[in-house]
């Protein structure tokens, strides 16, 4: 397999109301069948007016950067200082539940797409039924990893593709049968694409090129399939975090003493 990966140029700033799609078919009308567009999620919550705002310095806009983080989540994962590990409504657990001031103006944060599944394949039907573009579509955007640093992309809403590649099942070159490999393909290809997007370039928007795909894939069930259920989760909370629901949990089964 070779693999090409393509900036996108010329989107422009994205505002509420805009057409994704018909941006993406202007700044790249030779897309090809089978391509992955990889759109960042920061201009599809600028065109679903998924931006709040918020006063521009001081503590009143960190109250309201912590109020809007509330209400975008579900729990509280763990607390360390000035970060707040949370589960948001889609399922992932990101540092302040993926909003972010970058990238949009002063005054403003820009909430996680309502649901990057729904939004991915809306952009990708788009493309198809608009302007004949028969691709894959990934929304994509950047969170650390829990035991490594530095962050890195990765999907968080895809369509036309599937996002898990299973090789449970299988052997390896010396015969070993594989029982637990399952190789996220929508984190990869949007960490790929990440390499020639950038922070600071102003290309929201990239295209894979090469990936085995033939454009008339099934959406698929999208990046849901990537999350692991609460109830298999390890680290479902922090180490600080389990400590005192443990300490909670026994005094309240712990029996009164004599003297009360």
């Amino acid at each position: 397999m070779t693999l090409r990966i393509l900036p996108v140029t010329g989107i422009g700033e994205v505002g509420a109301g805009d057409d994704l799609a018909a941006l993406v078919h202007g700044a790249a009308p030779d897309l090809a069948a089978g391509d992955v567009v990889v759109v960042t999620s920061k201009i599809v919550s600028k065109a679903e007016g998924r931006l709040v705002a918020v006063p521009a310095a001081g503590p009143d806009r960190d109250r309201a950067r912590a109020a809007a983080v509330r209400a975008e989540s579900t729990d509280v994962v763990a607390v360390r200082g000035g970060t707040r590990i949370v589960r948001t409504r889609h399922g992932f657990v990101l540092n302040g539940a993926g909003i972010d001031a970058s990238n949009v103006p002063p005054g403003r944060l820009a909430l996680l797409p309502r649901d990057p599944d729904a939004s991915a394949r809306a952009l990708r039907a788009a493309l198809r039924d608009r302007y004949a573009r028969r691709v894959a579509v990934i929304v994509s955007d950047t969170a650390g990893r829990a035991w490594r640093i530095g962050q890195t992309d990765l999907a968080l809403g895809c369509a036309g593709l599937p996002p898990l590649r299973d090789h449970r099942g299988e052997t390896d070159p010396y015969g070993n049968p594989l029982t637990v490999t399952q190789i996220a393909v929508a984190d990869e290809l949007a960490a790929a694409a990440e390499l020639v997007k950038g922070k600071c370039a102003g290309v929201p928007v990239a295209v894979v090129r090469g990936y085995p795909l033939t454009g008339d894939e099934p959406d698929g069930p999208g990046v849901a399939a990537l999350l692991r259920a609460r109830s298999e989760d390890m680290f479902a909370e922090g180490v600080a975090e389990a400590y005192a629901r443990g300490h909670r949990d026994g005094r309240a089964g712990r029996p009164e003493s004599p003297g009360g």
